[in-house]
Order: C-alpha cells, then structure tokens, then sequence
C-alpha cells in the first residue's frame, strides 16, 4: 500500500511537472489572496509560483543582510527567491523539498534570476541535512500540515536554529474538528486540510518542543479562493492547453486522479472550509536555554547558594515595561490579512522580557481606553501629539520610546544590566534617539 508520504509526494511532483506558474490568472489569484504583492511576484520567475502558499512568510520574517535562512518544503522556490534578496551576498536561503521535481524547478528558476546565495536540497523536513545551530530564520509556506510527525518537525526544527533564531510560518490550521468525512479524505489531505493541527495544538507542540514566544494567528484569509483555482481557472496540474481549451468537461466528480486544486473545488463544493479551517501566522523564538546544553553538572552547596543569590540579586533588578499601543484588532497587532512585519518580532521580544522574569503590561488603544486616559502622562503626550506618538514604550515609569516599536538591543539596554539608572536611559523618538548614548 502507498504510503500517505508517497502520495503527497506524487501529487506534488505532478504539480511541478505541469505548466502551472504565475502566467496564469487563477495561479496569481491565490498568491495574492495570501499576501504577495503584485511586485513581489513580477520579480521572480513564472514557475516559482504556482498557487500552492496560504500566506507569505517572508512578508513578517524580519530577514536582515548576513542571517541563514531556511524554507522548508520550499516547492519552486518562491519563498527562498525572496529571502536570499534579503539577506543579500553575505547571507544564504536554502531550499528543502521531498520532492525532486519541484527541487529540478527552483534551482532552474534560481539560474534564470541569477541567484548564487541559494542552495536546493532533496530531504525531508523532518531529517534536515544542516548542522546543529547553523541557521537564523526557517520559514515554511503551507507544508507543515503535511508532514506525518509534526512534533519531529519541530524538534528538528529548534535542532538547527541558532539561539535566538526563529521561525515565520505559513500554514494551515483547525478552528475545530473536520467532519469525519472530510478528515478521512485523501483529497482533504493532501490539499492541506485533514493533515492539520488545532490552532492550540499548534502552540502546545511547538511549546513543547522547546520553542519560545509561540504567537500563532489566524489571518482571516478566505480559503475558498483554491477552488475558485480550479480547472475552471486553468489551475489543474494537466498541461494548461488540456484545461482551457475549451471542452466543456469540467466535471471532475467521477475523475479519481485529481489535481490538487480541483481535489479541493470537489471538497469545497459542499464542505465550508473557512467555518473548520484558517491560514494561520506561526511566529516563535529559541532562546539559549530552548538549547540543551552540551554538559550537565551536579551543584554542590557552595554554587547553589550563589546560584541562588544571583537569583536574588536579578530579582531586585526586574523592570516593568509598559506599551501603549495604537489601535489594533487585537493586543499584539499579528492579526488580520496585512501585519506589519515589526509586531511578530516586537511580540516575541516583548515573550522573552517576560520569560527573563520583567513584568510586562500592553495596552491596545482600541480595546483599553481607559489605561490611555488613567496614565497622566500618556493622557497628555495624546492630547498634545495625537495618535502619532504611539506606540509608546515605558521602563519603570520613565518614557524610553515613542513613535516606533523598539529593536530587540534597545529594550536590552533599558532592562539590562547596562543601564544603571532609569533616568539616564535616551527616549527613542520617531525612530531617533534624543539621548547622548549613540544607540541611533
């Protein structure tokens, strides 16, 4: 019997064998459903896309020049093109895929555009071929509900991040359990469906993984636009001179071999996919003590108690951080169709403050009025400034931050131990800092 993996793998390589790119109307009509821009699409090559994303993850990974960036089940390349801009001549975006055929496709795609800091690897994205703590950033588009063991996903995943890496995810996951029907379904799965986990199983096994700073999202996306990406559409992975050529034969409800899209428009037409499913934003960090350490050492007495009076002595140095954040659709801003990509990292910085042991309060503009109108000083600077002036970030009752959501370095210097008193710390403003520090 033909293994669930293979199958997936089957209809993948039939996907990437056929003429299905961004020269198709249908194909371009669900990449930018999922939030690639018309620009970003224009500058790749036609075969990297071919309606196969349920968001873009480059779009809120933050990348910057030099990091190592990782895609998995990267396809034709789409996500790995656009990341190894990014990261620019000193960085590198590697492409894993399962699939040899969709692999043949994006290092062509790869030579067409001229990309050198790009490497394609045939593995799975369980048994990853790079080292341990080699890489920055992995994102993944719509390919991780496939996977069979998605906890082995995960563990390989925080295996080769570095600390303080991350991960931006595209993916497909549950609002609540599929009718039975459509979660023994072949088409389901493989179309990205049965195979995926509950919004809060996501969470709780990337969790227990290791990972930190776990957000995971639902954007709101409609997921009917793969059926309206059907045959209809010239989406089926038949050669496009099969599917518009005008036939008339659109009927696939007797076809047994159906392409992925056409699968799902089969589904669709009396399975409400938007009530049970949603692309979701994954986002989380590993920070050093996600690693496990190469050692492990018994404490005597004499080091437990200074282990324990460290301890003491951080606590007494613990900040309260305070962020009054502009009106957004929900308390951290990783919500809705367009996210900026500063808030997932702001997100997680601000998880890691907390995890560090400082007390972090955020305060959303729409939802909490009244902590706006009860901090005096908040009060005043809106009265004064309008709306503008947020986010503003306070440390222990001193204004640090307006205008802009800080780096992860800034809100190091403000809790760390480099700053030694709240009053000397600089005011980061619109983007600049008014102090004399140089931290701008």
């Amino acid at each position: 019997m033909t293994s669930i993996t293979e199958t997936v793998r089957n209809k993948y390589a039939d996907v990437a064998r056929s003429s299905l790119s961004n020269d198709s109307a249908a194909v371009r009509s669900v990449a930018e459903a999922f939030g690639y821009s018309e620009e970003e699409l224009a500058s790749l090559p036609s075969e990297a896309n071919m309606g196969l994303s349920c968001g873009n993850p480059v779009a809120v990974a933050a990348l910057r020049p030099g990091e190592v960036v990782v895609d998995l089940g990267c396809g034709g390349g789409l996500d790995v093109l656009l990341a190894a801009k990014l990261v620019g001549p000193e960085g590198k975006a590697i492409g894993i895929d399962m699939t040899a055929e969709m692999i043949d496709r994006a290092r062509k795609g790869a030579v067409r555009v001229g990309a050198t800091n790009v490497q394609f690897h045939q593995a799975h994205i369980d048994q990853l071929p790079l080292p341990d703590q080699s890489v920055d950033c992995i994102l993944s588009n719509c390919v991780i509900n496939l996977a069979a063991d998605k906890s082995k996903v995960f563990r390989e995943m925080l295996r080769v991040l570095k600390p303080g890496g991350r991960i931006s995810i595209s993916d497909i996951a549950l609002r609540q359990p599929l009718p039975p029907a459509i979660a023994d379904s072949l088409q389901a799965y493989v179309g990205c469906i049965a195979g995926a986990l509950h919004i809060s199983e996501y969470e709780r096994l990337l969790r227990q993984a290791g990972f930190d700073a776990v957000v995971v999202s639902d954007t709101g996306a409609d997921l009917n636009v793969y059926s309206q990406a059907g045959s209809s559409g010239c989406c089926s992975a038949e050669p496009a001179s099969a599917c518009c050529a005008g036939t008339g034969n659109t009927d696939t409800s007797e076809r047994k071999d159906l392409s992925i899209h056409d699968g799902l428009a089969q589904i669709m037409q009396d399975f409400d996919a938007n009530a049970y499913a949603a692309s979701v934003r994954v986002y989380a960090t590993v920070t050093s003590r996600s690693v496990p350490p190469e050692h492990t050492y018994s404490l005597d007495s004499r080091v437990l108690n200074e282990f324990q009076h460290d301890r003491t002595q951080k606590a007494s140095q613990m900040k309260t951080i305070q962020i009054y954040d502009k009106p957004m659709c929900c308390s951290t801003g990783v919500c809705g169709p367009q996210v900026d990509p500063v808030l997932p990292r702001f997100a997680a910085d601000l998880d890691n403050l907390k995890t560090a042991g400082h007390t972090v309060e955020r305060f959303n503009l729409a939802q909490q009025p009244d902590a706006f109108i009860k901090n005096p000083e908040i009060h005043s600077l809106l009265s004064t400034k309008g709306t503008d002036v947020l986010p503003v970030v306070i440390v222990n009752g001193i204004v640090v931050s307006r205008g802009i959501y800080p780096s992860r370095e800034m809100l190091d210097m403000w809790t760390g131990g480099v700053a030694a008193k709240a009053t000397a710390l600089p005011i980061a403003d619109q983007g600049c800092c008014s102090g004399t520090t140089g931290c701008c």
